[in-house]
């Protein structure tokens, strides 16, 4: 059996040590402690982005071997152009490749201690990025990654924030978010957490919901 090799690679985000052992290219490494990425090799980034699209470079290939001998394969099935929406793939395309997050914390900012709990409900389909926000600086707290109808759970230090989501069906990067298929929101509630309470949030519409949203521009996110 071949030994292992460990790295102890340190968390740019809490700066805690973390022991990790052989890097895969199907699961980004992260801290043990908040669950932000852990820092890998450019050659593991690349392959990283290369194995999220491994299904679309084999029907490409698959394509274009079609179309040496049929090239009106590349016509026969395209859509009306008056109808047409966007594919997933070419959005998937313009995004460069960055893997879907697991739902879970994404990044935390305030190293208080974490003594409410935060609940969020969300509807099945697409994916959400969620903010919390300092109500006063407006700086962020902490962010949270979903897929849509899963439920995530989650402690939060105490504070008064502002919570913010945004959804979409390819993940970008917490830089472009979802890219061009972006929707941001807004919660009208500013959000008091305390060790004596926690709140449970339903990102699903409602016409009896108690949670009044709004949509806001890309750059107030």
């Amino acid at each position: 059996m071949l030994p292992v090799t460990i790295r102890e690679l340190r968390c740019s985000n809490c700066g805690s040590l973390n022991r990790v052992g052989t890097y895969g290219i199907d699961k980004l490494p992260r801290c043990g402690k908040c669950q932000s990425g852990l820092p890998e090799p450019l050659g593991k980034r690349i392959l990283r982005r290369l194995y999220v699209f491994r299904r679309l470079f084999m029907i490409a290939a698959g394509v274009g071997a079609v179309a040496i001998f049929k090239p009106s394969i590349l016509t026969d099935f395209l859509p009306d152009s008056s109808t047409a929406k966007p594919p997933t793939a070419a959005a998937a395309a313009a995004c460069v490749g960055v893997s879907q997050p697991w739902t879970g914390l994404y990044a935390s900012y305030n190293p208080l201690e974490r003594v409410s709990r935060l609940t969020i409900k969300t509807s099945p389909g697409g994916y959400y990025f969620v903010k919390l926000e300092d109500s006063v600086t407006a700086r962020p707290v902490m962010t949270f990654f979903l897929r849509g109808g899963e439920i995530f759970r989650q402690d939060v230090p105490e504070g008064s924030f502002v919570l913010k989501y945004a959804t979409g069906d390819v993940w970008c990067g917490e830089g472009a978010l979802f890219g061009p298929t972006t929707s941001t929101h807004k919660a009208d509630e500013v959000f008091e957490f305390s060790g004596t309470g926690g709140y449970t949030v339903e990102l699903i519409a409602r016409k009896s919901g108690n949670l009044r949203t709004r949509a806001i521009d890309r750059n107030q996110f």
